[in-house]
């Protein structure tokens, strides 16, 4: 669904239950995933919870960190700070506008998970073959997601399988996302308007295709 054109990306790592923390902390340490996270968000901006941020001990080098939180009074070195969702969105928007991968990264915790699903494009997930039994939790993972790509790996120290997965949205059975379809929004057009004209891929149905 993308935010204001801006797209809307969830990185994260689970087990097989969907956990993605124990105890405020990352349960697992694989390097190679983050790597893997690093590579993805390095360069744009990402939006977590405080929680999160505070689990990591830092703010994240070379990315914009927005943080939000509903303490007036918390502050933290090297980061942005909203006090909602929706204003954590709307204020990074300049600031992916202006990074090298013009996209909000979601990166924890499961709440702010859960409340972002619906305007995500695309889910950049980890699948860790453990089963943690944690406190954190990503949802389910709606059925309009498909998978687009996947790589399996072995973390060489601890022998735990794990893999590299993308998820993106699907309309009406093809690839497509819906910001593609509002960059061409002429003023007087109805959404429904744009989605069926503009796309002659995902509506073969109505003989544009």
């Amino acid at each position: 669904m993308a935010w204001q054109n801006v797209k809307v990306v969830h990185v994260v790592a689970m087990d097989k239950n969907h956990c993605i923390g124990k105890g405020n902390a990352l349960p697992w340490h694989i390097s190679a995933d983050l790597k893997h996270f690093k590579e993805i968000t390095q360069g744009g901006v990402v939006i977590m919870g405080r929680k999160t941020l505070e689990s990591m001990g830092r703010a994240l080098p070379n990315r914009v960190n927005w943080v939000i939180t509903r303490d007036i009074n918390w502050h933290f070195d090297g980061v942005k700070i909203a006090y909602s969702i929706e204003d954590a969105l709307n204020a990074a928007l300049e600031d992916a506008k202006n990074t090298e991968k013009q996209a909000l990264f979601i990166i924890g915790g499961g709440e702010i998970f859960k409340q972002t699903l619906s305007i995500a494009d695309r889910l950049e997930l980890t699948h860790v073959d453990l089963d943690v039994q944690g406190d954190a939790h990503y949802p389910t993972i709606p059925s309009e997601f498909h998978k687009t790509a996947s790589e399996q790996q072995v973390d060489e120290k601890s022998g735990t399988s794990f893999e590299f997965a993308t998820y993106k949205k699907y309309v009406s059975g093809r690839l497509c996302t819906i910001s593609e379809h509002v960059n061409l929004l002429s003023p007087s057009s109805s959404a429904l308007y744009i989605v069926y004209s503009r796309c002659l891929l995902c509506f073969p149905a109505f003989g544009y295709a």
